[in-house]
């Protein structure tokens, strides 16, 4: 069965930067779904009753299908949702030059521009005042998150978004108004771009005028006025398609539903990986102590899938992307896969210290 909008439901935190992408996507393509408020810290009960140990939101299920990271769902939601019944067009460039921008800025984002964003963020805003929010985070990012370090880190991030921001400036410079050059409104790339810097805009004096204004950085300023204002009017339009959740109905109607993901193969992979083996999969950046376990019935260059039990008893199929994660098999079925060790030479995942150890070998 195909899967349909109504069976779309997005668990985040209203202020969260990363939701924010996916609210976006969502609005601009006029996609109807459910939301389901999440705490702004652990522990998430949601995830844990679908069986969930990964850390961050947003998640987004789709029926019983659970998928993890920004990367993996705005690339579900273009192949899953084509334009039907009032959902918009796809944002995605399909092929070519806009193709390759499109990844390369959403890495950039990622990688580049959100490590000095989160530096970057005032001790003014008031979840940096909170106790639990500067522990939880603290564990997340295995830095400390107090004001103290927060303010000795903020010139630096201020610094490094500026260089960010003349980045954008130019690329903007040949007069575009959306990033690949599209005419009708901002597309994928834009989506990628912008949404770390809209946020911290959005924040008391998250970009200081003094280092951003228009005057120094026209075209961005400009560029990120009109996608702020094409999102803001797209949330209005899509907001009576949007449905709020509580926690127990929005699992009780996920665990109720149906697989609606085509199954993936396990294609040949080097390393070894075979169908229905027992792995477990972490995220290499943050959140890597929150581990998932289970069966592995999918396996590609894009996305791993895995299959387990719910605490209540559904199966459940969890998604990742591919890029950023690692997966590390049972000891046991990694020396099955791999063959025999007679001299036990071959670093088995009972033989390391720490599972953390084994990531490099994903690259």
């Amino acid at each position: 069965m195909a899967p349909q909008p109504e069976d779309i439901t997005l668990f985040y935190w209203a202020l969260s930067p990363w939701a924010s992408k996916v609210v976006h996507y969502l609005s601009l393509r006029q996609i109807p779904h459910a939301q389901c408020d999440q705490p702004v810290t652990l522990p998430r009960p949601d995830m844990k009753a679908l069986g969930l140990n990964y850390r961050r939101v947003p998640v987004v299920t789709i029926g019983r299908d659970i998928y993890c990271d920004t990367l993996l769902i705005l690339e579900k939601l273009e192949e899953l949702f084509p334009p039907s019944g009032g959902i918009g067009a796809t944002l995605g460039a399909q092929s070519g030059t806009n193709f390759a921008l499109e990844k390369l800025l959403e890495k950039w984002t990622d990688v580049c521009v959100f490590k000095p964003a989160a530096a970057a963020i005032p001790t003014t805003v008031p979840l940096l005042q909170d106790q639990d929010f500067i522990k939880d985070r603290t564990e997340l990012w295995s830095r400390d998150w107090n004001p103290a370090e927060q303010d000795r880190l903020r010139p630096a991030g201020l610094s490094d978004l500026r260089a960010n921001f003349s980045f954008l400036e130019q690329v903007l410079s040949d007069g575009r108004q959306w990033i690949t050059g599209a005419k009708q409104g901002p597309a994928l790339a834009d989506i990628h771009a912008a949404w770390i810097f809209t946020w911290m805009l959005s924040l008391p004096d998250g970009l200081p005028e003094q280092y951003f204004s228009a005057s120094q950085f026209p075209k961005t300023r400009k560029w990120l006025d009109r996608y702020i204002q094409a999102v803001e009017a797209a949330k209005n339009d899509n907001a009576p398609r949007v449905k709020k959740l509580e926690s127990e109905k929005a699992i009780t109607r996920i665990l109720a539903s149906d697989f609606l993901a085509l199954e993936l193969a396990v294609l040949k992979d080097p390393r070894s990986f075979v169908k229905g083996q027992e792995v477990e999969i972490y995220p290499n950046d943050t959140g890597s102590d929150h581990k998932d376990k289970g069966k592995l019935i999918g396996l590609d260059t894009k996305e791993i899938v895995l299959e387990k039990r719910a605490p209540s008893g559904e199966g459940v199929r969890m998604h990742f992307p591919r890029w950023n994660y690692s997966i590390v098999a049972d000891a046991i079925d990694q020396d099955d896969a791999l063959g025999d060790d007679p001299l036990g030479l071959r670093p088995t995942v009972s033989r390391m210290k720490s599972s953390r150890e084994f990531g490099h070998l994903d690259f």
